[in-house]
This record gives structure tokens, C-alpha cells and sequence, in this order.
């Protein structure tokens, strides 16, 4: 039986003409109407012989004539066959032989036959057999096609009209199964074949592009294997078996590989791509090995992925990757590639999209940050820095910052915490913006006028440098190196410092009688700014390296003091064996105690605001310093506050020694009270309450703003650029003025001092988070004094023996340098 839906390309040439001839000939047996006589039966029905149909006629009309009247038949017994009469009809068997009609009869005899009446049978003629025609009741139509000759051709070209395409996708769609998608081997290879006997290339690679069209068939909606698709992802390839091999190659289809051979034909693979593409069906034998799936994601989607230390794929190796399986990224495609069992994939697809749905982002003008606009390799670094994306948007002037945010944040109610466009604005901020209250100068001293120095590119100080200054190149102005007697014998040239000279003194412990604040608008507490200033001086030794990129050499030396070309500062520090020579050797060591600090120094800068509110402010706030003092990885409470109002360096060019020198001298004002009472005053709880400070990790996230009051007279003019107060101040240099701080970063510092010809020694090593680095350095204070009382003590001496003392320092040789000779006399 051949089915209607079937197209004609796929039948054979005689099963078509027997099609054409049903078509062309219609039954003339089931068009006639026959009315048989009630004695009659049909002949089909007892006899054997064989009969023509166009009898029949006849037959009804001879048969007509005879009168109609039911016959019982009597077995002689006297009884009816079944206990019933029963009405038969009588309907004689009729021959045809030798164009005559030969009418069957039985006549019984008078005698018995075994035991039984015997009778014969009769042949009687019923005359010549005459076909005769009845005309068949049809439209004009089939009747016209009737009466000529069929055309066979003719009618074979009428029937190559080809199907309509949509028909034959339904008919390729029909062989879909309709729940299954994991087949086995034998049912898959079955349904291929049918797919490859029973439809044409072009028939199969229509119904193939068609499945790829805006409108698709009604069961694309349920394929799960588009779980988590969205804009974020340009392609993703469907899970291939890796079988043997470790890798798919690139030019093969990722979604043929293992389920057809090299030597496969076109039609081969046209019927395994719909099955693969179009129906998602895959086999149940190759689902159980490793295999693969390529994932391609957009480009600032993959970025977020690969910065830092990669937390979504080392999370995900974690907790969902067996032994054999992982997850790799290739970042010149911006491609993942799984290598997992297949029913991981959606599993790993899905949580890369929720991932991805937790991307955030945040906008501000670049001028809060940066006088100039900021060079794109800035913007990648600080993005590389915090694990996030940072670009301008279409406004030149504004910056976007893009991140991840994670599902924990919230969870553990870290919202009040810096969250990463914050860090990003801090770390621009700090780096483009002058330092609040700070001024800088530079001098070269000894130097002759024969001397032939030149700028020596620094290729050892790139890890002590800031975030910005490690991506520059930097070079040092040096003189070859005379003797050190030489050196030594020669008179100091250092000019005086801008502050005076104080000696270094602990923070004082404020009185136990309380004071409280009179006339402000916060609560009572027990502590008070200072009503004096003090000066700290510290020397600081290292290189003064000055920008050396292609574009921006450094100018003549003498020109370097007036043209405020760029410039770092790199802390250098002597080995630990010369350190402990210094120690041996020092008669005033041997008498003092060593003393080690620990300490976390918290920094706030004077919130930036908008150029309107900035044109009312006539006062610049002080910076402020928060020293936490630790024990090991644990914060034991708060050691002291400083209000720096002013910062003065002063950089010293010694071209001629091994190191140079920076001397910082800050004045500040000091927040009085001991660690309970600090611990209790408002401002700070309300600031280190949700602060966390995980040393042993290294991790830090602190609120990113606090206000803080502070009194009139610890503020100086305005630059017209840092935001100080709000609205016009009052005459009292004592009031309070509540001022809106940023967090500025903070540093780890961990130290030794030692005395040092009078002087305090402290070698220390900081920590300034990620974008500071780490590093190691020595400087030289005024302290450990001989017990004079500060009023008695000869500032202007103590200014000249600290210079000098640090002038000899940065010229000894033996402190620099790693010469075996050196580590003998040891």
C-alpha cells in the first residue's frame, strides 16, 4: 500500500502506472447497481469455476421474470434441518461453456445410495451467453478522458509537478521523535537511513536552513540545550564526545564529530546535522564518556571572566568538576571550553549565565577624579588592579566602571563597604589628584662643574613604585663613583628644611579627667583635638628617579629644579647583615631597648564634591591619618588620629653616592585619648564597626566615606579644588565643622628602630595593598634623645646634626653595597 503522502520521485515507474491506470480507468463494477433475484446466490460465493462479471446483467434480467416465492427444502424425514423451517433462497449455480449458459439442476431417483436417497445433476441450456454494455453515470469530464486514448507520457509529465517545500519539511518534521532525544546506536543509524532514502539533497539542506530562521518549528521552544542563552554569548557549540582524542579539531563540525566517518557523503551529513542541529538527538552510548562544548562570550563579558584570579572558573573546578574534566579559557577568541560529561554542561552553562546577570555598572565624570584626560592604558590598569572594566563612555567625560558583583556581598550585609566602582574612583583619585596640603621641591648637591654625570635607566625599583608609576619607564642621574673618603671628607651642601627639627615623641596619653565638647552638635565624648601643633621630620633613602619614556626624557639637570618634570621616588634599603654590623658596633644600641611597631595607618582625604559647591568653599580641610595598632593578624585597638594640615618633601639629587634622599616633614594636629575612648567615639565606631581587616589574607573593605569634626583653625586657604566645608564657617577657630571624608587606601607597616648617632633608625617593611605593592625601607628620625626636655633643646643644632648625620649615611658605601669584602669583616 502506497501511502498519499509519499512523493512521486520516490515510487517506482510500475507502481506509478498502476497509480495512472486507477486514475484513468474507474471501476466499473462499483458504478453498476445489481439486483439479483432472491433465489439466487452470487457465484463468487460456491463455485469454483471461474465467471466473468458482465454475466451478471443477464442474469438479473432472466432472473427477473420468474416469481419470487420462498422454498423449503425437506430432507425426507419430515423434519426441518435445525427443528425450524427455514426459508431458503434457492439461486441455481450457472456455467458458462463454449459461449453457451449452462443452468445447474438436481433431480432425485427412486433409489438409495449408501444407505441414503441419491439424486443427479442436471447441466440445462440456458442459450447463447450476450455481453451487453451499460453505459457508466459520469461527469463530463471523466467521461472525455474515458472515451480517448490515454497519453501515458503525457500524464508521467503531469505528474513531476514537484511538492510544495513546506510539505516536504512537514514530511522530514513527522520523523522527529517526539519526547526522546538520547537514542541508541541501532534507533539513530535507522532513522538516519530514513532520512537519507527517503528525500533528496536539496530537500534535506532546505528543511536544514529553514530550521535556522527567525521562525522555527513549535518544538524549538522545548530544546533544553539553549538554557541560559542570551546577549552576553555569540556561540555555543553543542556537546561533542571527544572519544579517544583529547581535542576537536578546528575544522571539523563540532557537532558531526563521532557520529559520522571521514569518508561520509554530503547527504550523510545533511541527514546527521538535522538530526544534531535541528532535533538536538544524540546517541546514548557517546553520552557517557568526556566530551566538549565551546562557548565564545562577548568580548567585555569574557574580560570580567578573566580578571584577577579567575574566581568563576576556579569556583566552578571546585565544586562541579570531576578528575579528567575541566575548564579552559582561550582569551585571544574569548572562547570556554568545557570538557565534562554531558549532563554538566547545562549545569555549568547556567551558572556561567548567572554569573553573567550579576555584572554591574556605574558612571562618573572623569573631573572628579583628573585634571587631564586619563590615557586608555591607565583606565586597563586600574581595571586589571580591581577585577573590573573601565572605558569611557560616548561623553569623553565620563567613565564607566563594570564588575561582577558577587552573591555573597549582600548576603553577609556588605552593602555600607566600598563596593568596586568606589575602589576604582579611590585608586584614580589618589593617583591624579596633589595630595591635599602638600608642597614639593627638589635640589642636586654635590656636584662639581667637571663632573659628567648622565641618567641611567632603573631596571630593579619597578615593584616599589605605585600602580601607575610601575608601567613607566624611569631613569636616575648618577656620577661615577668616587672614593668614599673622598666623599666623606666633603662639607655638607643640604639646605635647610622648610619645618623646624622636633624630636620624634610617642603619642600622649590623654589626662583621666574627661573633657567633653562644648557647643557642638555631637554627643559628649571624653577626648579633644590638641591645642598645639606638632612636626614630625623623617628622612627616607632610596632612588630619585625622574621619567625617562621615548616622548618625555628628562631635561638638562639644571633644569630639572624649575621644570617639575615627572618623578618617583623608590625606597632602597641596606642588607639586614649591614644593618646588624650598625647594631654591634653602636655603644649606644648596646644600652637602649629595640623597639618593634605594628601598625595599620588608615588614610582620608577631604571628600572631592562639584565644581558649584566647590565655588563656596574657602577653607581646605586637613587630611587625616588612622594608625590601628596590630599584634600579629589580629587589631588590638586604636593608637591615635592624626589632622595633618600641612606636608612639605624635599627631594635631595646626590648624584655622586648610592642612594638619594627624601626628607617629609608633616604638621599635624593629634586627636587626644587613650584606645577605649577613641574606640568609643562616634565618628570612628561608625566607621570600623562594618569595617573588615582580614590580615592574614590580605583582604580590606572599609567604608568609603566618613565625616569627621574637626576644628576651624586645623583648616588652611583653599586651592578651589577639594571641598572643605559646607557653607560659611564661624569666627570661633574652635568649632567644630562636621567634614565629609573619602577613604584613601591604607598600608601595613611593621618596624624595628634602633639608635643611630643620636637619632632614631627604623627599618620597616610596607604593605599598601595591591595597587601600592610591597616594599622595604629604612629612614632616620630625630628621637631617642639623651632624656632634655624639648623646651631645652637647640632646634637649630638638631636641625644641622640631623642633616648631616643623614647626608653621611647616604654616602657610606659599606651600607650599600653587597662586596664580599664587606661580609668578611663580619
Amino acid at each position: 500500500m502506497i501511502a498519499s503522502s509519499v512523493y512521486g520521485g520516490s515510487i517506482c515507474l510500475r507502481c506509478r502506472l498502476r497509480l495512472l491506470r486507477q486514475y484513468t480507468h474507474p471501476s466499473q463494477v462499483s458504478s453498476r447497481t445489481f439486483r439479483l433475484h432472491s433465489t439466487f446466490r452470487p457465484f463468487s460465493t460456491e463455485s469454483s469455476a471461474p465467471i466473468d462479471h458482465d454475466l451478471l446483467p443477464e442474469v438479473n434480467s432472466e432472473a427477473s421474470s420468474s416469481k419470487d416465492r420462498p422454498q423449503y427444502r425437506d430432507h425426507g424425514d419430515g423434519k426441518k434441518r435445525g427443528g425450524v423451517k427455514r426459508l431458503a433462497l434457492l439461486k441455481p449455480k450457472r456455467r458458462l461453456s463454449r459461449n453457451r449458459i449452462l443452468t445447474e439442476d438436481a433431480q432425485s431417483i427412486d433409489s438409495d445410495m449408501l444407505g441414503k436417497p441419491a439424486s443427479v445433476i442436471i447441466m440445462r441450456d440456458g442459450g447463447i451467453y450476450r455481453r451487453k454494455n451499460i453505459p457508466i453515470h459520469s461527469n463530463d469530464a471523466e467521461g472525455e478522458l474515458n472515451n480517448r486514448n490515454t497519453d501515458i507520457e503525457a500524464l508521467l509529465d503531469s505528474q513531476r509537478t514537484p511538492l510544495v517545500a513546506e510539505e516536504v519539511r512537514k514530511n522530514i518534521h513527522s520523523l522527529k521523535p517526539k519526547t526522546e532525544t538520547v537514542l541508541s546506536e541501532r534507533e539513530f543509524r535507522k532513522l538516519q537511513a530514513l532520512l537519507i532514502g527517503g528525500f533528496l539533497n536539496t530537500q534535506l539542506s532546505d528543511y536544514l536552513d529553514h530550521h535556522r530562521r527567525p521562525v522555527p518549528f513549535e518544538s524549538k521552544s522545548d530544546v533544553k540545550s539553549t538554557i541560559g542563552r542570551g546577549d552576553w554569548i555569540k556561540h555555543i557549540t553543542p556537546w561533542a564526545p571527544l572519544g579517544s582524542q583529547s581535542i576537536i579539531p578546528e575544522e571539523i563540525d563540532p557537532s558531526l564529530y563521532g557520529y559520522i566517518s571521514d569518508s561520509a557523503t554530503p547527504k550523510e551529513k545533511l541527514a546527521v546535522r538535522i538530526m544534531r542541529e535541528c532535533w538536538y538527538l544524540s546517541i546514548g552510548e557517546l553520552d557517557t564518556g568526556l566530551g566538549e562544548t565551546r562557548v565564545i562570550v562577548q568580548s567585555s563579558e569574557f574580560l570580567l571572566l578573566m580578571r584577577g584570579t579567575q574566581r568563576w572558573m576556579s569556583v566552578m573546578g571546585q565544586i562541579c568538576l570531576d578528575p579528567g574534566e575541566k575548564i579552559e579559557a582561550f582569551r585571544d577568541q574569548k572562547m570556554l571550553r568545557f570538557v565534562t560529561s554531558k549532563p554538566k554542561v547545562a549545569i555549568l552553562v547556567k551558572e556561567l549565565y548567572d554569573t553573567i546577570k550579576q555584572i554591574t555598572s556605574k558612571t562618573f565624570a572623569m573631573s572628579l577624579v583628573a585634571r587631564k584626560p586619563i590615557h586608555e592604558a591607565y583606565l586597563e590598569e586600574v581595571g586589571r588592579i580591581t577585577n573590573t572594566h573601565v572605558r569611557r563612555k560616548q561623553n569623553p567625560n565620563q567613565l564607566q566602571v563594570t564588575w561582577i558583583e558577587l552573591k555573597t556581598r549582600a548576603a553577609q550585609g556588605l552593602t555600607r563597604l566600598e563596593n568596586l566602582s568606589e575602589v576604582v574612583f579611590r585608586l584614580l583619585f589618589t593617583t591624579f589628584t596633589p595630595q591635599p596640603g602638600t608642597t614639593t621641591n627638589l635640589y642636586v648637591t654635590g656636584l662639581d662643574d667637571k663632573a659628567a654625570g648622565r641618567f641611567v635607566a632603573d631596571a630593579v625599583s619597578r615593584e616599589k613604585l605605585g600602580w601607575k608609576d610601575r608601567m613607566g619607564q624611569w631613569a636616575r642621574y648618577m656620577l661615577p663613583l668616587a672614593s668614599e673618603g673622598n666623599r666623606l671628607a666633603m662639607k655638607s651642601t643640604l639646605k635647610r628644611l622648610t619645618l623646624p627639627v622636633e624630636p620624634h615623641a610617642e603619642a600622649s596619653v590623654f589626662d583621666e579627667h574627661k573633657e567633653f565638647l562644648p557647643n557642638t552638635q555631637f554627643p559628649s565624648h571624653p577626648i579633644k583635638w590638641a591645642e598645639s601643633y606638632q612636626v614630625s621630620t623623617k628622612a627616607g633613602f632610596g632612588y630619585l628617579l625622574h621619567e625617562n619614556d621615548p616622548l618625555t626624557s628628562p631635561p638638562p639637570l639644571l633644569d630639572l629644579p624649575t621644570t617639575n618634570h615627572l618623578r618617583a621616588f623608590a625606597p632602597v634599603s641596606p642588607h639586614p647583615l649591614h644593618l646588624a654590623r650598625l647594631e654591634a658596633k653602636n655603644d649606644e644600641a648596646a644600652h637602649a631597648l629595640i623597639q618593634t611597631k605594628s601598625v595599620v595607618v588608615v588614610h582620608f582625604w577631604p571628600e572631592r564634591t562639584s565644581k558649584a559647591k566647590r565655588e563656596h568653599s574657602t577653607l581646605l580641610a586637613p587630611r587625616l591619618e588612622l594608625h590601628l595598632a596590630i599584634l600579629g593578624y589580629e587589631v588590638k585597638g586604636i593608637k591615635s588620629l592624626h589632622a595633618i594640615k600641612q606636608t612639605h618633601i624635599t627631594d635631595v639629587m646626590l648624584p655622586a653616592s648610592p642612594v638619594d634622599i627624601r626628607f617629609m616633614q608633616e604638621q599635624y594636629c593629634e586627636l587626644q585619648g587613650d584606645a577605649t575612648e577613641f574606640a568609643a567615639w562616634q565618628p570612628l565606631a561608625d566607621f570600623l564597626k562594618p569595617a573588615r581587616l582580614d590580615l592574614a589574607r590580605g583582604k580590606f573593605d572599609m567604608p568609603p566615606r566618613q565625616k569627621f569634626p574637626i576644628p576651624k583653625r586645623l583648616f588652611s586657604s583653599s586651592d578651589a579644588n577639594i571641598r572643605s566645608i559646607d557653607g560659611d564657617p564661624s569666627t570661633d577657630p574652635n568649632e567644630l565643622i562636621s567634614t565629609p571624608y573619602m577613604f584613601a587606601g591604607l598600608e601595613i607597616r611593621r618596624s624595628v628602630s634602633m639608635p643611630y648617632e643620636g637619632f632614631q633608625l627604623t627599618y620597616a617593611s610596607v604593605d599598601a595593598e595591591q595597587a601600592g605593592g610591597h616594599k622595604t625601607e629604612v629612614s632616620l628620625e630625630p628621637g631617642f634623645g639623651d632624656g632634655t626636655l624639648v623646651s631645652e633643646i637647640d632646634t637649630s643644632k638638631l636641625h644641622d646634626d640631623f642633616l648631616a648625620t643623614c647626608e653621611r649615611f647616604a654616602r657610606t658605601d659599606s651600607l650599600w653595597s653587597g662586596n664580599l669584602a664587606t661580609r668578611r669583616d663580619l
